[in-house]
């Protein structure tokens, strides 16, 4: 090969080698090979407060059903597996009497099942919420009573069932022994001739 060969040869290896390196600094000033942080795992809301008082439940309830957020709701009542509590609902007469085998065996499983069917049917972009209009008329050591009327707004889009519902609410709490308080007694009154949240429950659990 004679050197002039030679030389156009060497020209053209620096050139490739020269772009290489030019191309692997841009990519490199893009980020392509850095090493992706591992996206975090979704933890809901960042809302629920340890229940170390009666008033954190009622609040804790009031966040879960505003954000839809199940695990949040559900943990409003006593985890029977760690605690021994057991949970009852009391309907409303007129919902006991039309969904009187839903009513029949009520249980955290139940309360699960029709908030979830509620979450999944409200669309993302709507608005629900829990008013509530009253006070504890009990606060001891082992125990609290709270009582009051209520708003409750889910929507839910389903034709035939309210959408708004209101009535008189009673909550019986008590703490665990972790001192963790939670509702173990529920009991729902109508206000008029209102739907109630007793028919939600009946409507919505399977």
């Amino acid at each position: 090969m004679t050197n002039r060969a030679l030389r156009s040869v060497t020209r053209r290896q620096y050139t490739c080698i020269a772009s290489g390196v030019f191309i692997a600094a841009m990519l490199a000033g893009c980020g392509l090979f850095d090493t992706r942080d591992p996206e975090l795992p979704n933890t809901g809301s960042a809302t629920f407060t340890p229940p170390t008082s009666p008033d954190i439940v009622i609040e804790n309830l009031r966040n879960a059903i505003a954000e839809r957020n199940e695990s949040n709701y559900i943990r409003c009542m006593p985890d029977t597996l760690s605690t021994g509590r057991s949970f009852s609902f009391l309907p409303t007469a007129s919902a006991a009497a039309r969904y009187a085998s839903v009513f029949t065996d009520w249980s955290l499983a139940s309360e699960k099942s029709y908030f979830a069917a509620l979450a999944a049917l409200t669309p993302s972009s709507a608005v629900s919420s829990l008013a509530l209009n009253g006070r504890f008329t009990l606060l001891a050591s082992d125990s609290a009573v709270y009582q009051g009327d209520y708003t409750l707004v889910f929507p839910h889009g389903i034709g035939g069932t309210a959408e708004t519902v209101q009535g008189n609410l009673q909550f019986v709490l008590a703490p665990d022994r972790t001192s963790i308080w939670s509702i173990v007694r529920w009991m729902d009154s109508p206000v008029g001739n209102l739907p109630s949240w007793s028919e939600l429950k009946g409507r919505f659990a399977n």
